[in-house]
C-alpha cells in the first residue's frame, strides 16, 4: 500500500470508532468551542471588513500621535492596514485549545518541517539549505558592515521587524543599548505542548530546536556577514534565547 492509498484507507475508517471516551469528550468540547468562536469571529470579521479603511486610518493616526510623528505611517494603505488589524483581533479571540498569538500559523509550519527533518535524520541538511538560501541577502549587509564597522547591522538583518519580531517571536524581545545583543522567550512552547498531547510531535522539544536549529543557523549566518555570533546555551527554566554579535 503506497502513501496515498494508506491516507484513503485511514479516511475510510470512522474516527469515532477508534477514539477513547476521553478523546471523544475532548473533541466534542473543542468542536463546540470552535463553532461558538467561529460564529463570533465571523461577525467581527464582517464588521471589520465593512470599516477596514476607517479602522486602518484611525489606528495609524492614533499611533502617529502617540509616538510624536506627523507623517502618514502607512502611506495611504488604510484598508490593507485595517485588514491586518482585524485579522490580529480575530486571532486573539481564539483561546481553544490554547490562546493563539500572532505568530501561531508560522510556528505550526516551522514545527512541522523541523519534526519532519528530525524524523528523517535531515536536520543538518535543512540547516545547511537555510544558511545557503540567505547568502545573497545577507552578504549585501556585509558591505554595509565593512563601510561602517557597525556589526549590529548583522544582528538587525537576522531579527528584522518585518519577518522576525512579533511575527516569529511573540514574547520578551529586548535589545541592549547598542543593539548588539537580543534576547527573547523561545516561541515554540505553547504549540509544542498541544502537539505533544495529541502525539503530533514525536521527539521535538525547544531544547532540540535551540541546539540543532538556532545555534547551527547562526554559526552559518556569521560567515555571510564576516562577524561572530554567540548564542547562549539552552536554559530550560527561563527559556530565554540570547544572541550577541561581535567583530570577527
Amino acid at each position: 500500500m503506497d502513501a496515498a492509498e494508506k491516507i484513503q484507507s485511514d479516511a475510510n475508517t470512522r474516527m469515532k470508532d477508534t477514539m477513547t471516551e476521553a478523546e471523544i469528550a475532548r473533541a466534542d468540547a473543542i468542536m463546540k468551542g470552535w463553532f461558538a468562536f467561529n460564529d463570533y469571529a465571523l461577525l467581527l470579521e464582517h464588521s471589520c471588513e465593512e470599516h477596514a479603511a476607517e479602522i486602518g486610518r484611525k489606528a495609524a493616526d492614533m499611533i502617529a500621535e502617540q509616538i510624536g510623528q506627523d507623517r502618514d505611517l502607512i502611506d495611504g494603505r488604510d484598508a490593507e492596514f485595517g485588514r491586518i488589524l482585524a485579522n490580529t483581533i480575530r486571532t486573539y479571540q481564539m483561546t481553544l485549545p490554547y490562546a493563539h498569538q500572532g505568530n501561531d500559523a508560522l510556528m505550526k509550519e516551522q514545527l512541522k518541517w523541523m519534526d519532519y527533518a528530525q524524523q528523517m535524520g535531515r536536520t543538518e541538511e535543512m540547516v545547511a539549505f537555510d544558511v545557503a538560501s540567505m547568502k545573497e541577502i545577507f552578504e549585501e549587509r556585509r558591505y554595509w558592515i565593512e563601510e561602517t564597522a557597525d556589526v549590529s547591522l548583522a544582528l538587525d538583518a537576522v531579527t528584522t521587524p518585518t519577518c522576525f519580531r512579533d511575527l516569529t517571536v511573540a514574547e520578551g524581545i529586548e535589545f541592549n543599548e547598542d543593539r548588539t545583543e537580543i534576547s527573547y522567550v523561545s516561541p515554540y512552547k505553547r504549540v509544542l505542548e498541544k502537539g505533544w498531547l495529541r502525539n503530533i510531535w514525536t521527539g521535538l522539544t525547544e531544547q532540540y530546536i535551540h541546539e540543532q536549529w538556532t545555534i547551527p543557523r547562526f554559526a552559518g549566518y556569521q560567515h555571510h556577514f564576516q562577524v561572530r555570533f554567540e548564542v547562549d546555551p539552552w536554559n530550560e527554566k527561563t527559556r530565554v534565547v540570547r544572541i550577541r554579535v561581535l567583530p570577527k
